[in-house]
């Protein structure tokens, strides 16, 4: 569960990224540092193993200059949010904690992302298409049914989840598709043209015309959903200009 004592007041001088094969305990957990797999505007994702040697995954939120209210702030957001959406195709938030002034989301450890699928080898869009959009579909219904809206949904964003068997290792079978960082995700009555941060290539019609295109909803999910699997078909990530959205 998250502290919800009153917040320090702190400038951030005893932020530290983890190191290489560091443990940290939370409650009678030892979580273990690996190397780093990701890393982005607002954190630093790395290969994280427990106690038992379960392979998650450690992000570690960066303080971009903040106070540090607003850094718990987005903090416990992220774990609030991904705590409630129990689903086989979101993934999975096991705890969040504090260390050292720095804050820490222990997720399930995906494979990697649709963006590096695109690289493999003889790459066919067409094989990939309906798994990947059985598997986000549902995980879309779910949060909408819920009242939320994911809002960032792109290659970099859904996961690629292998099965592993227990028995033999080295064997890995079934793939699996999974939404992940719901960090912005919004309530859809709290979603509007003047709250709403869309990266360019991904800014919906309604968000530059309402008057033309109607209001911005749940259906912005929808519509990322196409923009997805348009570069799942073409095996690439592409880019619209406002005039080729419009």
């Amino acid at each position: 569960m998250i502290d919800t004592t009153e917040p320090k007041q702190l400038t951030f001088k005893n932020f530290t990224l983890p190191g290489f094969g560091e443990g940290m305990t939370y409650g009678d957990v030892t979580y273990f540092i690996g190397r780093e797999i990701g890393k982005g505007a607002f954190g630093v994702v790395y290969e994280c193993t427990d106690s038992w040697g379960n392979e998650l995954a450690a992000k570690v939120l960066l303080p971009r200059e903040q106070p540090y209210e607003i850094i718990r702030d987005n903090w416990a957001k992220e774990f609030e949010a991904l705590v409630m959406f129990r689903h086989p195709f979101i993934t999975h938030i096991f705890a969040a904690f504090e260390y050292r002034d720095t804050f820490y989301l222990i997720t399930e450890r995906c494979h990697d992302t649709l963006k590096n699928l695109f690289t493999i080898e003889n790459y066919n869009g067409f094989t990939w298409i309906m798994p990947i959009a059985r598997c986000v579909l549902q995980a879309l219904h779910f949060l909408h049914g819920a009242g939320v809206v994911h809002k960032d949904l792109h290659p970099e964003n859904v996961f690629t989840s292998i099965i592993k068997d227990e028995l033999i290792p080295e064997k890995y079978n079934a793939m699996r598709f999974k939404i992940g960082d719901l960090g912005i995700s919004k309530v859809v009555q709290n979603i509007d043209v003047m709250n709403t941060l869309f990266v360019e290539w991904m800014i919906p019609p309604e968000a530059l015309d309402p008057a033309e295109y109607g209001t911005l909803d749940h259906r912005v999910d929808i519509y990322h959903c196409g923009l997805l699997f348009l570069q799942v078909l073409h095996g690439r990530l592409l880019t619209l200009s406002r005039e080729q959205v419009l």
